[in-house]
């Protein structure tokens, strides 16, 4: 099993190895404006973006849905989604650099920035994807974390918490807290609980996935400014920071990050994009182990990488159409795709990573490229994707200064 936005999904794994790679669908129906910092969750068969900025800049608050048809050549709808509230009220205010968090149907939206005002928040607002109607949660206790922005929000404890680390505001910088809601009807309310184990530094702008009830954390900038390249491990059940790495490609923030599994069952973790405080990081799609921290051998069709750029740079090439163009800011997922087989005889899943807009040092973007087997390159012959070994691969985090 796998989880993607904060829900728990199997993945069956083909008999035959097949390649994986880049590809544009199709896209039907009219698509959202180039953005950065938008929010992302899977809800069933839909992908949901909320909200984000562009370069002006300008708070959005839009809710677009991204819905694919299940064919062959890719084929996804684009539908800007008409919400409600409820009392009357206007919520959510455009923002970027907020959470999105799926629990059932709903989604838990957490923090985000007015990049006009600086202004940071730190409410709750839910929205529902059966009815498409927001509600503010209503807290039985006060204790709500600080505002902030550029956090990492993920499900844990068969979704009845929300998981919240790290983020910044203009009054505190980077932090390094963590804090618990509790979404079970009733009994919502924000808890802090007590951490142990050797506490990462604090940080904004990193990505992370929740996997068996443990948080990985993954690169972000510190609060000197300077871009962190560790991998980190919370034990969500014994709340004590575990196990702690490197990232197998240098330090980056900005990125996006979605939960992966291996061929061999490896639960693991996809990164893609980002910044390494000077340049954007190549169009490159790393994987590494969740338990070992080890970087995850690929079978992909050869790529030839976009070269650095800058973050001064005033173009915006992509010098490899086939695959996305460098980036941060951006929104990445994961999900299963079903497609109907030929005949129309039952359907075959496929795993698929989805990364969708983002910023370069020109342009808001608002592609959508998914990463997916290649069905033109079946293999007869299966072979497993081994983990490349570090050395090394992850050490206790008690261990590391």
């Amino acid at each position: 099993h796998t989880r993607c936005a904060g829900r728990r999904v199997r993945v069956a794994s083909p008999a035959r190895l097949v390649a994986m790679v880049w590809i544009q669908p199709t896209l039907v129906g009219p698509s959202p404006a180039g953005r950065g910092g938008c929010a992302s969750a899977v809800c069933g068969n839909d992908l949901v973006f909320i909200g984000g900025a562009d370069r002006s800049p300008k708070a959005l608050d839009d809710v677009w849905v991204l819905r694919f048809e299940g064919r062959h050549p890719l084929t996804a709808r684009w539908i800007r989604q008409t919400t409600t509230s409820r009392n009357g009220e206007t919520f959510p205010a455009g923002r970027s650099g907020h959470s999105a968090t799926t629990i059932g149907s709903e989604i838990y939206v957490f923090g985000g920035m007015d990049p006009v005002s600086g202004t940071c928040f730190n409410d709750v607002v839910v929205l529902s994807t059966q009815n498409w109607e927001w509600r503010r949660l209503a807290l039985a206790e006060t204790g709500s974390p600080p505002p902030r922005n550029a956090h990492v929000a993920c499900a844990f404890r068969n979704d009845t918490c929300i998981v919240v680390h790290g983020g910044s505001s203009p009054d505190q910088g980077p932090m390094g807290d963590i804090h618990v809601l509790n979404v079970l009807e009733g009994r919502e309310k924000w808890e802090r609980p007590r951490v142990t184990g050797q506490a990462p530094d604090p940080r904004e702008m990193h990505a992370g996935v929740c996997m068996d009830d443990e948080l990985i954390i993954c690169g972000g900038r510190g609060r000197d400014g300077v871009t962190l390249s560790d991998i980190v491990v919370l034990d969500l059940t014994e709340m004590r920071w575990v196990r702690k790495g490197l990232f197998p490609n240098g330090a980056l923030c900005a990125h996006g990050a979605a939960t992966w599994q291996t061929r061999s069952g490896q639960n693991a973790c996809a990164i893609f994009g980002g910044v390494d405080g000077q340049t954007l990081r190549p169009n490159e799609l790393t994987v590494f182990d969740c338990e070992t921290l080890a970087k995850v051998a690929l079978n992909e069709k050869a790529l030839n990488p976009n070269p650095s750029v800058t973050l001064d740079d005033d173009k915006a090439l992509n010098p490899n159409p086939k695959a996305p163009a460098s980036r941060f800011a951006h929104a990445c997922v994961s999900l299963r795709l079903a497609f109907a087989e030929d005949g129309g005889n039952g359907k075959t899943c496929q795993h698929a990573f989805v990364v969708f807009a983002g910023v370069t040092p020109a342009f808001d973007l608002r592609d959508v490229w998914v990463w997916v087997e290649d069905f033109g390159t079946r293999e007869e012959t299966p072979r497993v994707a081994t983990p490349t070994v570090a050395t090394p691969s992850t050490v206790p985090a008690s261990d590391l200064d």
